[in-house]
C-alpha cells in the first residue's frame, strides 16, 4: 500500500514512465477531477472580471505602460542553418534550425470574445515561410488553434502531438501527424524532437478534459538544445529533464498568469517558479512566453515582465553565466551554432 502511495506521490519516479491514466483520464502524479478542472477555470475568469468591474484591472489599468513599445514587425528569413527564434505570442514561436521551420503552439486569432489579443501576431500567418514542423504542447484553445492549422494544412507539415490528439487532425485531413507518450523521440534526419513531461491539464470543454495528454518538447540540431516548456506548474519534472539532456542551450519558458495565484498555481508557473525551473534545467539562455498576448487571469499586462526583472536580479548571483532575453511580439534572437547569441530585428 505505502509503495503505491509513493509512486503517485514521487513525480521524480513517476515522470521518468510514460503518462499515468485513470477513468479514461491522463493524469500526472495526483489524479485530479475534471469538475474541479473545469471550476478552476471558470473561478479564475470570474475573479479576473471582478477586477475588471472594481477597476483594478480596467483597461487603463492594464495597459497603463509604454505599450507600443511592445511591437515588433519583421520579415522571416526563408530557412535557416544556425538557430532563429521569433516570438509570435503566447507559446507561438517560428523556430527556424536546420534549415527546417518549426512552429509552436499555432494561434494567430483572439481566444475567444472575452479574451481578444493586445498585439497582432508578430508574424501575420501569410507571412510565414514553408512550415515544415509544427509542435503542440496541448489542446486548449490558446495552444491549438484550429482555424490556423487548417490554414497551415496546405504546407503538407509534419504535426508533433501529445497522445490522445492525433484523431482530429485525422479527422481534418493532415497527413503527417505523429503522437507522442512522455520521453518518446522522434528523428528525421538531423533533428530530434523529444516529447517530456508538465504539470498542467488538457481539453477544451466539460467533457474532454484530461482525454488527452499534455507535455514540453526538445528539439535537437548540431548538439542545440532548444527546449519548449509548453504550459506548467512547477514540479520535478524539470530537474529530470536537466539530468537528461546535459547542457541546454535555450528554453522557451511560461511565466504568466501569475494571478489569482491560489487558482492558478496547480497549472502555471509564476516567474520565480520559471527562474527556478531554468536553474533546474541547467541552461544557458532564458526566453519568457506566455505573457502579455491575451488579458488572462488578474495580472496587469507588463507586471510578470517586472517581476522577472525583478527575481532574475535577485539571483543574479546563481545566473552569472545565464542570459535573459526579454524579447518583444515580433522580434527575433538569433544563435550561432557557437552559441554567441545576439538580438535582431529590434523596433524603436
Amino acid at each position: 500500500m505505502w509503495s503505491d502511495k509513493l509512486k503517485y506521490l514521487g513525480l521524480v519516479k513517476v515522470l521518468k514512465k510514460k503518462s499515468f491514466h485513470k477513468k479514461n483520464s491522463f493524469y500526472t502524479d495526483i489524479y485530479v477531477r475534471p469538475l474541479s478542472r473545469f471550476l478552476e477555470v471558470i473561478k479564475t475568469f470570474l475573479r479576473s472580471r471582478t477586477n475588471w468591474l472594481s477597476g483594478k484591472n480596467s483597461k487603463k489599468y492594464y495597459l497603463d505602460s509604454d505599450f507600443k513599445k511592445w511591437e515588433c514587425s519583421c520579415i522571416p528569413e526563408i530557412s535557416s542553418v544556425n538557430p532563429i527564434v521569433t516570438w509570435i505570442g503566447q507559446a507561438t514561436f517560428l523556430i527556424q534550425i536546420g534549415g527546417v521551420n518549426i512552429l509552436t503552439d499555432p494561434i494567430f486569432s483572439d481566444l475567444m470574445y472575452f479574451y481578444p489579443r493586445n498585439f497582432a501576431p508578430g508574424i501575420a500567418l501569410s507571412d510565414l515561410p514553408k512550415i515544415d514542423f509544427i509542435l503542440i504542447s496541448h489542446n486548449h484553445q490558446d495552444h491549438m488553434e484550429k482555424k490556423a492549422l487548417l490554414k497551415l494544412k496546405k504546407d503538407n507539415p509534419t504535426i508533433l502531438v501529445p497522445h490522445g490528439n492525433k484523431m482530429w487532425f485525422d479527422k481534418n485531413g493532415f497527413e503527417n501527424v505523429i503522437e507522442k507518450d512522455w520521453w518518446e523521440e522522434e528523428v528525421f534526419e538531423q533533428i530530434k524532437f523529444t516529447f517530456l513531461p508538465a504539470v498542467h491539464w488538457a481539453g477544451n470543454n466539460l467533457f474532454k478534459i484530461d482525454k488527452s495528454l499534455w507535455g514540453s518538447w526538445m528539439i535537437e540540431f548540431a548538439g542545440f538544445k532548444t527546449y519548449f516548456a509548453g504550459d506548467s506548474a512547477y514540479a520535478k519534472h524539470f530537474s529530470e529533464i536537466g539530468n537528461k539532456f546535459n547542457s541546454i542551450d535555450l528554453v522557451l519558458m511560461p511565466i504568466a498568469p501569475c494571478q489569482p495565484r491560489d487558482l492558478v498555481k496547480h497549472s502555471h508557473i509564476d516567474t520565480q517558479e520559471a527562474i527556478q525551473a531554468f536553474l533546474d534545467l541547467k541552461a544557458k539562455n532564458f526566453i519568457p512566453m506566455h505573457w502579455g498576448t491575451f488579458r488572462v487571469g488578474a495580472d496587469k499586462f507588463d507586471e510578470p515582465i517586472k517581476k522577472l526583472k525583478k527575481h532574475w536580479s535577485e539571483k543574479e548571483e546563481f545566473l552569472k553565466n545565464q542570459k535573459l532575453h526579454i524579447i518583444k511580439f515580433g522580434e527575433q534572437v538569433k544563435f550561432e551554432l557557437d552559441l554567441q547569441a545576439k538580438q535582431l530585428c529590434y523596433c524603436e
